[in-house]
This record gives C-alpha cells, sequence and structure tokens, in this order.
C-alpha cells in the first residue's frame, strides 16, 4: 500500500501517558527486526532498561527539561506503532512527552535496582505513544537515572546515547535534531549489498541447534535486578590476560557465566549452556548515535561439565566463546540473521508463531548483552557519570538469566536480571573471574 493512502487511514492510535496534545503523522514501516520485537514482545514482554548513576547537584524540574531536549534530538522517542492493513508503521506524534517517575532516595545507588524491576515488570502498549519512559531515583549529590525502552525502537546502545544527550542537556549543551533513522534492514541493503544471501529462517533455527526455550507461566513474578562493579584494577588485569590468552573481556565473562551458572542451576548441568549475545552492528552498517535498532545476535554452545577449577581449562573455554562471537561479527553472520528475519516477517506471522520461532532460533539459557566501553567521557559540567548498569532485559524463558555488562572509565559494570536469580551469581561470577587471572 502506497504510504500516500495509509495517510488516509484512521490510525486508531491511543494518548500516551505524557500526551500534550498535537498531530500524529506516519513516520516509516518497521524493519524486519523491529517487526520481531514488535510481535514477541506482545508475547511477553521484552522492553530493557539502562540505569546511569551520576553524581553532582541537580534538580528534578532540570532533569524533565533535558529529558525533553534529548526526546526532541531522536525521532523514534516521540512515536508509537499502528497496524495499518497488516502492515506495522511507526507513527510520529507531536507534544508527547516521556513520563518520567520522580523518587527521592537518601542513596540511590541502593535504590534503583528496585526501580528498575518494577520498570521491566510494566508492560508498554505499542499502539500509545511513547515507547519510552524513565525514572529519576534522586537524592541531595546523586542520582540514578533509568531509561526503558520498547526494543523495536531502541537497543543498549540507544539508551547509552539517549542517557549521553539527557547528561549533556543537564549541562547547557546544545542537541542538534537527528533525521529519523532507518532501519537496519534498509542500511544493510546500502553497507552490505548482500540481502539475497541464501539463509532462511529455517536454517537460522537450524545453526541453533538443541531444544527450544520455554516460556515461563505469565504470574505476575516481578524480576530481580541486582549489579556488581568490579575495580578499576581488576578490570585492566583481566583484559590484558584476556588479551595474552587470544581471547576478549567479553570471551571471559561467558566462561564465567557457564561456568557459576552450571554450578547453581541443575537444569544447565550435561547439556551445552547456550549463551545468547546480542552485537552491535552500527559500525558494520555506517549507523550513528540514533536511538534505533542495530543489533546481531550470536549464540555460544558452552560445555562446562568437565571444568576442573584449572585455569588452562577456564581460557580454553573462553577461547572457544570468543570464536562463537566473532562468528555473528563477521557481514556474512550478519547478513544470515537480517535474511532469516526478513523471510520470516514476509510470511506475516501472528504473535503466536513468532513466539514459537524465537524460541527455536534464539533459545538459550542466559544472555550477555556487553555495551563495551561506551563511547563518551564521564564529565558533563559540573556533573559525572559513575557507572552505566545494563541492559536489563529478558525474552520470558524459563530459568533465563541475563548479564548486561558496561565499561565506564575502564571500570567493568555487570547487572543480573532474572525472574529466578541464583543467590550471589554476580559475585560467583567474580571470583571465577579472580581465580582465572590469578596464576
Amino acid at each position: 500500500m502506497r504510504r500516500e493512502a495509509l495517510n488516509d487511514l484512521d490510525l486508531g492510535i491511543g494518548k500516551g501517558e505524557g500526551s500534550i496534545g498535537g498531530s500524529s503523522k506516519i513516520a516509516r514501516p518497521l524493519g524486519a527486526f523491529e517487526h520481531l520485537f514488535w510481535l514477541a514482545d506482545q508475547h511477553r514482554p521484552l522492553h530493557f532498561t539502562v540505569t546511569a548513576e551520576i553524581e553532582g547537584k541537580t534538580k528534578p524540574d532540570d532533569w524533565r527539561l533535558a529529558l525533553d531536549r534529548a526526546q526532541t534530538r531522536h525521532p523514534l522517542l516521540s512515536v508509537s506503532i499502528a497496524d495499518l492493513a497488516s502492515d506495522p508503521h511507526f507513527v510520529s506524534h507531536a507534544g508527547v512527552r516521556i513520563p518520567l517517575r520522580v523518587v527521592e532516595a537518601r542513596d540511590p545507588s541502593l535504590s534503583w535496582q528496585a526501580e528498575a524491576s518494577e520498570e521491566l515488570a510494566r508492560p508498554f502498549e505499542s499502539r500509545n505513544p511513547p515507547l519510552a519512559r524513565a525514572v529519576l531515583v534522586h537524592g541531595s549529590d546523586q542520582a540514578a537515572f533509568i531509561l526503558a525502552l520498547h526494543h523495536s525502537i531502541g537497543d543498549g546502545m540507544a539508551a547509552s546515547y539517549v542517557i549521553r544527550d539527557v547528561l549533556a542537556a543537564l549541562a547547557g549543551e546544545d542537541l542538534a535534531p537527528l533525521p529519523l533513522s532507518p532501519s537496519q534492514e534498509e542500511l544493510a541493503l546500502v553497507a552490505l549489498d548482500a540481502l539475497a544471501a541464501s539463509e532462511t529462517g529455517d536454517e537460522l533455527q537450524q545453526e541453533q541447534a538443541g531444544a527450544a526455550s520455554s516460556y515461563r507461566p505469565r504470574d505476575g513474578v516481578r524480576p530481580t535486578v541486582r549489579g556488581l562493579g568490579l575495580p578499576k584494577t581488576f578490570t585492566e588485569k583481566l583484559r590484558n590476560r584476556a588479551r595474552r590468552e587470544g581471547t576478549t573481556v567479553h570471551g571471559a565473562l561467558l566462561a564465567a557465566l557457564a561456568i557459576v551458572g552450571t554450578g547453581v542451576s541443575p537444569h544447565w548441568r550435561g547439556v551445552p549452556i547456550r549463551v545468547l549475545s546480542p552485537i552491535n552492528v552500527r559500525g558494520a552498517l555506517g549507523a550513528g548515535e540514533d536511538c534505533g535498532l542495530f543489533v546481531g545476535a550470536a549464540t555460544n554452545g558452552l560445555d562446562s561439565g568437565d571444568f576442573d577449577g584449572s585455569p588452562a581449562r577456564f581460557w580454553n573455554l573462553a577461547r572457544h566463546a570468543k570464536a562463537g562471537v566473532a562468528s555473528g561479527q563477521t557481514e556474512q553472520g550478519i547478513v544470515t540473521v537480517v535474511s532469516a528475519l526478513q523471510q520470516v516477517v514476509e510470511n506475516r506471522p501472528d504473535v503466536a508463531a513468532v513466539a514459537e520461532f524465537v524460541s527455536q532460533a534464539f533459545a538459550h539459557e542466559a544472555v550477555l548483552s556487553n555495551l563495551g566501553q561506551l563511547p563518551f567521557g564521564s564529565r558533563f559540567g559540573h556533573l559525572k557519570l559513575t557507572s552505566v548498569w545494563g541492559p536489563s532485559v529478558l525474552g520470558g524463558f524459563d530459568g533465563e538469566q541475563t548479564v548486561g555488562v558496561a565499561t565506564v572509565e575502564g571500570r567493568l559494570f555487570l547487572t543480573h536480571t532474572s525472574y529466578t536469580p541464583p543467590m550471589g551469581f554476580l559475585e560467583e561470577m567474580q571470583k571465577t573471574l579472580v581465580e582465572a587471572c590469578a596464576s
């Protein structure tokens, strides 16, 4: 259907929580990954949070204005999704503000986890704009800022760029508006010129061998969110050791996650543990710093059942983990995912069909979502960014464990999110890493 004809349809869109009036217009169709996340989110909530901690005196009203300015910079922060003639489109809304919930706290560093958990427990309604909301946990001279995004409009890096822009606005910097970001499939056509690849949705499912993940019941349980910061000196030691061992920090974290998970979860024993790693494809596709969805994925099957606690066995596992992730970072790996998802959505699946596809093609026991070293500084006028926590996200699978990772000024911050969290999960990961680096 032509775009002009779509504009004449009744959009049937509800008003967002922060609506202050204004007009609506069709922006663009959803890309394949955006479409997939839109449908999957209707089966189990798939939105996510990223949290930043800031030192320095601020006022809630200043955060409100800064969030408004950042929203104006990123067009997808003002959209809803309308299913127009079985063809979902982003719809832009003028005058709709991102809801900001303010929580006063004596020590925001102790309070943000509960607030992030509450946000994860509240699903988005994709028909109601905007598909973003925020929480300010405000103290006298520090704050925690939580950004929640519907996964169709962004990924972990998108959230970090939006948070950066909020902090820049707080510091009085000018924020130039960005154009509406294209879908990653549109960018792939230009950057990779390879969407005619032969990979299909069935072949993607075959690559992720093993049983499908089982969805947990809709029982209203709120997920648990916990964070652990590793010392800067140890982060540097881990990075240097991983480099000498021919792997990466991400590979070492994958190995530690699999080892600890096997030790605490009976469901993980005796089988390779599938750890899903979202992959930032912005560089490969020439995407900028827009709020948008630009991700690939790689799944590692790690067999840690015979791990004997020795550093040699640990680093072998870490090298294997690195190789598995590297396959998803190649041009062919990106094309495989993009092409497969294109084919899936072209068949116009319903919510149930997409849920089944996701449980097979992206089956996993755990997720390791690593933002890496954030590509911006920590000083914003009189404010200092001290930590970033997340992404916190769950696919709704039984027994699923997610570890989000971000590096700020050379220091690793780990965030564990789960409906069924084993006690001391992050502490055991840290212990495993320390022992691997001790020899």
